[in-house]
């Protein structure tokens, strides 16, 4: 298979879809308890070696990927007998790439992500991994106990393996770290939707040439808030309250809705937003990089952005498919499963293979700090050191092992590892809807979602109208269809779990 390098222009876009995902594991030089050869146990000087194609999404334009994979080889096909094909496929094309390779046996080794894990599976295209499982080296299940993987398991089977991100976010505001100061606001600290109207409007005053707030994606203020959707990210029928109650809801009937948009619809009309932001283009780090903007909302855990202070609004939840919106399987048309899961061991379980794919070369797209941090080259960034992988931390099967940069800290896997411990989970965690039982319902009514969710919280229209007008059409599209349905699998589900 040809592999795929593609640019793609927006970060934050993708960002939002899968809830700000980031990477977690060990800490510093010694970040994972894996050492070498730990996949599946030694094959040293093994005649045979399989090809295994592994496609993982990126942000970047990776031209040393291949220098990278010339030298993981050199690992793998002694060590295991693999030789690794590694294709990047850009994130903004990976649904429609990533489908037409799960068509046929292009590809073994897969990420599952922006198209839900039940689809895939209700579509064939994932094997079900619980006899490699089983079969599975001690490395690779420490990483992974069984209980943990509830969250990529459909009907009770594991269809995939979790990859090492956060899996919960806190939801709050980025501010520049100068204005911030100017404002007595800390980094972490508590803000209520009263004090950042008021820091909002301060900033207004006194920088009037800036937008008080960016939207945080191209068009809208933040993806989502306190609202789970159950592994349906249209949102068409949620858990409200960070998915504190069982009882699925009309997203446009919360309180949790409701609320946002209408602080969002204020900050609009009283010109502390663009008002072009359903036309904007340009992430919030660009905006307000160029001192174009103030702050934005963001959903994050412990990573750091250079520049910015972060403050909590929604203090850090879990959605009940955290753990499956990035995930790696395995393609159900794959002619050599047992080498495709040999390499997923290997992946997760082998320090120097996992240095090389999380943060490439040494000395070519990154140098040691003395804390077991890295940083680029000088002069250089994750968008043009040739193998910028280091800042995709959370999008790679497992980084934990690897060494991570310094604007993160050394202590950054380790306390990535604690906030997924401490975060609390939707009560609905783990749960997938199946919308096979109401597809016609289900495509009307992502067409109304996709109408007026994005304009509502971006604050562009009015609030009480435009949702009395949405309600209306859900209702003849079938969105109580839709609820119904989710409750019933949802109920069931909590039954059995």
């Amino acid at each position: 298979m040809k592999k795929v390098i593609k640019k793609v222009a927006a970060l934050i876009s993708v960002l939002a879809i899968v809830t700000s995902f980031v990477a977690c594991g060990g800490s510093g030089s010694n970040a994972g308890n894996a050492s070498k050869g730990q996949a599946t146990g030694k094959t040293e000087g093994t005649d045979k070696i399989t090809d295994v194609n592994v496609c993982i999404p990126t942000v970047y334009d990776l031209q040393d990927a291949q220098k990278v994979e010339d030298a993981i080889n050199k690992i793998t096909e002694e060590r295991y007998g693999i030789h690794m094909i590694l294709s990047f496929v850009a994130t903004g094309n990976w649904q429609q790439q990533s489908n037409l390779l799960l068509t046929g046996s292009e590809v073994d080794v897969i990420a599952s992500f922006i198209t839900p894990l039940s689809t895939y599976v209700k579509n064939g295209q994932f094997l079900a991994l619980d006899d490699y499982y089983n079969n599975a080296s001690d490395a690779f299940k420490a990483l992974w106990p069984i209980e943990e993987l509830k969250g990529t398991s459909i009907d009770g089977k594991i269809y995939a393996i979790p990859n090492l991100r956060n899996y919960g976010n806190y939801f709050g505001l980025n501010i520049d770290e100068e204005i911030a100061a100017e404002f007595g606001i800390q980094d972490g600290q508590k803000l209520t939707m009263e004090d950042i109207d008021q820091f909002l409007r301060g900033a207004h005053e006194k920088y009037p040439d800036r937008y008080a707030l960016a939207p945080q994606g191209g068009t809208t203020l933040i993806g989502q808030w306190s609202w789970d959707g159950l592994g349906d990210e249209k949102y068409l029928g949620v858990l409200p309250d960070c998915g504190q109650t069982t009882t699925v809801q009309n997203l446009f009937d919360t309180d949790d809705f409701r609320e946002f948009c209408t602080w969002a619809r204020k900050w609009y009309q009283d010109g502390l937003i663009m008002q072009d932001i359903l036309s904007n283009t340009q992430p919030w780090q660009t905006l307000i990089g160029s001192k174009k903007a103030v702050s934005c909302f963001d959903n994050y855990a412990v990573n750091k952005v250079p520049g910015m202070i972060r403050t909590i609004v929604v203090d850090a939840w879990s959605a009940s498919n955290s753990y499956a919106a990035l995930s790696y399987a395995v393609n159900a048309n794959t002619k050599v499963p047992e080498a495709a899961w040999k390499a997923m061991e290997i992946l997760y379980t082998d320090q120097d293979v996992s240095i090389l794919l999380n943060d490439g070369i040494e000395g070519t797209h990154y140098v040691k700090n003395s804390d077991g941090t890295i940083s680029f080259p000088e002069g250089k960034t994750a968008a043009d050191c040739g193998y910028g992988m280091a800042d995709l931390y959370w999008v790679t099967p497992y980084s934990g092992n690897a060494y991570p940069l310094d604007v993160n800290g050394s202590s950054f896997f380790g306390d990535l590892k604690e906030f997924n411990q401490k975060t609390m989970k939707s009560q609905g965690f783990g749960f997938s809807f199946d919308t096979s039982s109401v597809v016609d319902q289900y495509t009307a009514c992502i067409n109304i979602m996709d109408k007026y969710y994005g304009a509502l919280m971006a604050g562009t229209v009015d609030v009480d109208s435009t949702i009395e007008q949405a309600n209306k059409e859900f209702e003849a599209a079938g969105l109580n269809d839709i609820i119904a349905a989710k409750q019933q699998q949802l109920d069931a589900y909590l039954g059995k779990n």
